[in-house]
């Protein structure tokens, strides 16, 4: 099974690439993750507007747009490992700046109010890490929101094809938190998706830049084989076959200024 720390950023980089034009209107998951984000994420949010926010890979800005209706900040950075600038600016109500470049490694310069990443962080070598990184980048009492997945994810795509992402689990993100952070608001949920066959699981995945773990190439034998598997183990009494998403929610609080 293909690790955390063996991510490729470059392919990561060129199938969410490939993937831009198709990714909002296949991403169904990820927006109403980015939604139910936004509708928790205004319960904590401070009256009037905000003096800065930050959004750590960005993507096709589903969550960026969400982010902008919602909050009046003096200034906005939005970054990505794609050059999406052209696409945000179609999008955004906003002015903003657009920071190009790994998420994981963002090179802070100011300190931010708001920290948002949603479904991002899953694609980083060092997800621990990423907690106190974005410490200094936060103001005191500043909010990190965000998203990303445990350990049920893609679980059938795991098991078929032996290839995915190790997840760190919710009580996992809760530790890396607690020293620094006051946890405002969790969740962690399994939401599954149903496909007509086994071959709309994976254009869906490419349609959404997951194909970036799979280094399979596809002869027809390894195609078949995973339709066969697919089918035998996760099709569903009404012919279809399922697909898991777990997404995990955070909005915290940095809590302990000056470290």
């Amino acid at each position: 099974m293909e690790s955390l720390t063996s991510v490729n950023k470059l392919r990561i980089q060129q199938a969410f690439q490939k993937a831009l034009n198709s990714y909002d209107e296949h991403a169904l998951i990820q927006q109403k993750i980015n939604i139910k984000l936004m509708m928790h994420l205004q319960d904590y949010l401070p009256n009037g507007s905000l003096d800065s926010v930050l959004e750590l890979g960005c993507g096709s800005g589903m969550l960026s747009s969400l982010l902008q209706k919602q909050i009046s900040a003096n200034y906005w950075l939005f970054n990505d490992l794609c050059d999406v600038h052209s696409l945000l600016a179609e999008k955004l109500i906003q002015p903003f700046d657009f920071s190009c470049g790994d998420a994981e490694n963002f090179p802070f310069s100011r300190r931010f109010d708001l920290i948002a990443s949603a479904s991002a962080v899953q694609w980083f070598h060092h997800p621990d890490n990423f907690i106190s990184h974005c410490k200094t980048g936060l103001k005191p009492n500043g909010l990190l929101a965000m998203t990303s997945f445990g350990e049920d994810n893609l679980k059938e795509i795991r098991q078929v094809t032996n290839v995915g992402l190790s997840y760190p689990n919710l009580s996992q993100w809760q530790n890396w938190l607690a020293n620094d952070f006051e946890l405002l608001w969790h969740d962690d949920v399994n939401v599954i998706l149903d496909f007509d066959t086994p071959l709309d699981v994976l254009k869906h995945l490419k349609y959404t830049g997951v194909t970036a773990i799979n280094q399979k190439n596809w002869t027809r034998k390894n195609l078949n084989k995973f339709i066969d598997g697919y089918l035998q183990a996760f099709r569903l009494p009404s012919g279809k076959v399922r697909l898991t998403y777990h997404p995990l929610f955070f909005i915290a609080r940095y809590s302990r200024a000056g470290n």
